[in-house]
């Protein structure tokens, strides 16, 4: 994560609290849930296009937020290392 991505989160942590930034990340996730629920029920072109951005919108909020949670929690190498391990993993399920 760059500098002034790592300074904003940093900031938003201090200026609001490890407990509300918490408490955002789970609303973020519910609103990324909810979007996903109503995409899956779209029908029409133009509610199937308004819930796709939706839910890009949700994702990226959710992102954000977990971008804060390796910063609350210094862990965003070992999140990396995770990440991969879990990836290879799924590959060799596939079979690719």
């Amino acid at each position: 994560m760059d500098k002034q991505r790592f300074d904003t989160f940093e900031k938003a942590i201090k200026t609001w609290g490890i407990d509300s930034q918490i408490g955002m990340l789970f609303e973020e996730m519910a609103e990324l849930t909810i979007a996903i629920n109503k995409a899956r029920r779209a029908t029409a072109s133009e509610n199937s296009e308004k819930a796709e951005m939706n839910i890009i919108e949700e994702i990226a909020d959710v992102e954000i937020m977990l971008d804060q949670l390796k910063v609350m929690f210094r862990c965003e190498e070992r999140v990396t290392e995770v990440y991969k391990i879990k990836l290879e993993r799924l590959r060799r399920l596939l079979k690719i």
